[in-house]
């Protein structure tokens, strides 16, 4: 499994964006919020992540919330892999109104990941 987050990766796409807030189905550990939906007709995960202007109006804080969650998916992203070929659509949104530690990210980052995974495990059942 590659540790990398290449473009391929990434969620850019503004109709599966906005079926994924219509169709998707919802996780939440703060601070992080995740929009996911299963698909089938892609080759890997794709993420995207969001951080609100309204909770941090220098876009420095918001660039800097994004790596943050980026680097915590790009980390951890090999416990979604494991699922039975099934491919995913996430956005993952960042509900704290202050700038977070790392550690507290990656945290809700794994949790979440796992929570994902198991209720896939237990559909597949």
């Amino acid at each position: 499994m590659s540790q990398k987050f290449p473009k391929k990766e990434k969620l850019k796409s503004s109709k599966t964006i906005e079926n994924l807030f219509l169709e998707g189905n919802t996780h939440s550990k703060f601070p992080l919020k995740i929009f996911f939906l299963p698909e089938d007709n892609i080759q890997t995960n794709l993420a995207a992540f969001a951080v609100p202007k309204r909770n941090f109006k220098s876009a420095v804080d918001r660039h800097r919330v994004k790596r943050q969650l980026r680097e915590a998916y790009r980390c951890n992203k090999q416990l979604l892999e494991e699922i039975h070929g099934k491919k995913f659509v996430m956005l993952f949104l960042y509900l704290g109104k202050v700038k977070p530690q790392y550690s507290e990210l990656e945290k809700a980052m794994v949790k979440l990941l796992k929570k994902i995974k198991d209720e896939m495990s237990h559909d597949k059942d």
